[in-house]
């Protein structure tokens, strides 16, 4: 077993070591950039948030002209956010008393300001500067000069380039047209010299663990069908039409700044892009050219997205440009886009503002915001760590939101972990004789030796589940009809921590352990809904 944990360190080290030589340049240098920026002007975002990207994050550029330069644009946030540049789509909605439209049946890539050229978007005016202070560092012999890229006073993106022999910039900027071509990329010409740039990915996203959510009246607008039924009401503070958006009870626009962005609860199996409507009058300024973010389409569980103003942005890059934080202060709705044939459910909408802090409190086990997979300090065997393991009759079934395993485990629940910041997943009881689903740890690898954990005390959890389940204290090989140490714990659609000492375990016995385990047992056809945050000895769950 050390020579598994030995293989699997240098492995590690290895993939870290190639990602650092050989992975895209723009993935070490965000920082660095954007450090140097005016917040006012910075339109990119260097949080990490976990979700896919759908647009191409390419950072090779080519060029053309009378240098045969080579350019690099640098993706300031570089996250894995989806991206909607390619700017393609056209909304269609209903004004809903808002006195605005976005028709379906105008071109969503026809201008006024910028030009229109066998399908791509031409814009005039725009600058490209030398930043004096920022610096793109490739390895220990490369650094890049930083060139930032303004059209309408608004910073789209960074250029750099190892020279200003081969991208020659003055020190107050030039002035540079640009021909986007709606496909991800655009053409920055200036003076006789054109460069390719990749457009960056939106950035600033952040994403919570399934949300088993309880509607508050907080909630712009709130409808959970697993807790709630189909029966009750949902809350409505806005409106919702499927297929068409969400529109305010009022007339007019609205000042939504101190939202501070907006937090989007759903399920759905397409790409769905959330855009601001601004208003006839603001939209026809700005040809229709609003300012939108994509959600996340793999989403079986419901997920929370929660999107900053700022992350906003205009899918084409066309004068006039607007910032999404300066789109938010006059907001008549917020419309959907969609594919016809596409599945999306809204559960929720809240405001940014209302989004809760991260846990800060961790048992001394496992705790999922630490992205493990493994159990560590048990105190048990050889190796004292332990794997997540996962068992259901032949009859029940588990379904998870992502595809599990990685190279050294097929098995392994580190997919989940990390895009949801849980162990999170559906069960589905069988017909069986005892239908079951069981999720847990085992104290030492596979060990098939039993431990004594008596002097833990105890164990603590913290979860969320739509059904009561078992924790049972489970010995290796169990003789049909043995008694097994387990107590029942109350469904709880919040995240709820519990400290469970083995006095409360029926029988009271923790001298004989290999694994503890979630046993979920419910009538055949049952589906609930679980997720698991945290585990450790008794009292380290909350301090």
């Amino acid at each position: 077993m050390n020579l598994f944990k030995y293989v699997y360190a240098a492995s590690i080290a290895m993939m870290l070591t190639a990602f650092i030589a050989c992975g895209d340049d723009n993935s070490s240098s965000a920082d660095d950039i954007i450090s140097d920026l005016s917040p006012e002007i910075d339109i990119t975002d260097s949080s990490s948030s976990g979700l896919p990207s759908s647009s191409t994050d390419n950072s090779s550029i080519s060029s053309s002209g009378t240098n045969n330069n080579s350019v690099s644009s640098s993706n300031t946030d570089n996250n894995g956010t989806p991206s909607s540049s390619t700017g393609n789509s056209s909304a269609s909605s209903s004004s809903s008393g808002n006195n605005s439209t976005i028709s379906s049946s105008s071109d969503i890539n026809s201008t006024s300001s910028s030009s229109s050229i066998n399908g791509s978007e031409i814009a005039e005016g725009c600058i490209v500067k030398r930043d004096t202070t920022s610096w793109h560092l490739v390895d220990k012999d490369s650094i890049y000069r930083v060139y930032p890229l303004f059209c309408d006073g608004i910073q789209l993106a960074e250029i750099y380039n190892e020279t200003d022999k081969n991208f020659p910039i003055t020190a107050d900027g030039q002035n540079c047209t640009l021909n986007d071509k709606l496909d991800g990329t655009v053409d920055v010409t200036c003076g006789t010299n054109t460069y390719t740039v990749n457009k960056p990915s939106a950035g600033g996203y952040t994403t919570s663990e399934p949300e088993l959510v309880s509607c508050k009246e907080t909630d712009l607008w709130c409808h959970n069908p697993i807790i709630d039924g189909t029966d009750k009401s949902p809350i409505t503070q806005m409106t919702y039409k499927e297929n068409e958006g969400f529109f305010f009870t009022s007339t007019g626009t609205h000042d939504l700044t101190d939202w501070e962005g907006i937090c989007i609860t759903y399920t759905s199996d397409t790409t769905v892009s959330i855009i601001l409507d601004l208003g006839e009058a603001k939209n026809q300024e700005l040809n229709n050219n609003l300012p939108q973010a994509s959600l996340w389409s793999k989403a079986i569980l419901p997920i929370e997205i929660c999107i900053p103003w700022k992350s906003f942005r205009q899918p084409r890059w066309a004068s006039p440009f607007i910032l999404g934080q300066d789109a938010a202060k006059a907001v008549a709705s917020f419309k959907i886009n969609q594919p016809s044939e596409g599945n999306f459910k809204l559960i929720r909408i809240r405001t940014f503002r209302d989004i809760e802090s991260y846990r800060s409190d961790c048992g001394d086990l496992w705790c999922a915001y630490a992205g493990e997979d493994q159990i560590y300090d048990t105190g048990c065997g050889e190796d004292e760590r332990g794997l997540w393991k996962t068992m259901t009759d032949a009859t029940s079934s588990l379904t998870w939101p992502e595809k599990l395993g990685h190279i050294f485990d097929p098995n392994s629940l580190l997919p989940v972990i990390e895009s949801y910041a849980s162990i999170a997943g559906t069960y589905t009881s069988g017909n069986g004789d005892n239908p079951y689903a069981k999720i847990g740890f085992t104290l030492d690898f596979d060990s098939e030796q039993n431990f004594d954990i008596t002097q833990w005390g105890g164990i603590c959890l913290s979860y969320k589940s739509t059904h009561d389940f078992f924790v049972e204290l489970t010995p290796f090989n169990a003789a049909n009809g043995q008694e097994i140490p387990r107590v029942l714990i109350p469904r709880s659609l919040q995240e709820k921590t519990i400290d469970l000492t083995w006095s409360s375990f029926n029988p009271a016995d923790a001298s004989a352990v290999n694994s503890i385990n979630f046993v979920f047992s419910e009538p055949a056809g049952a589906t609930g809904y679980f997720a698991f945050y945290t585990v450790g000895r008794a009292g380290t769950c909350t301090r």
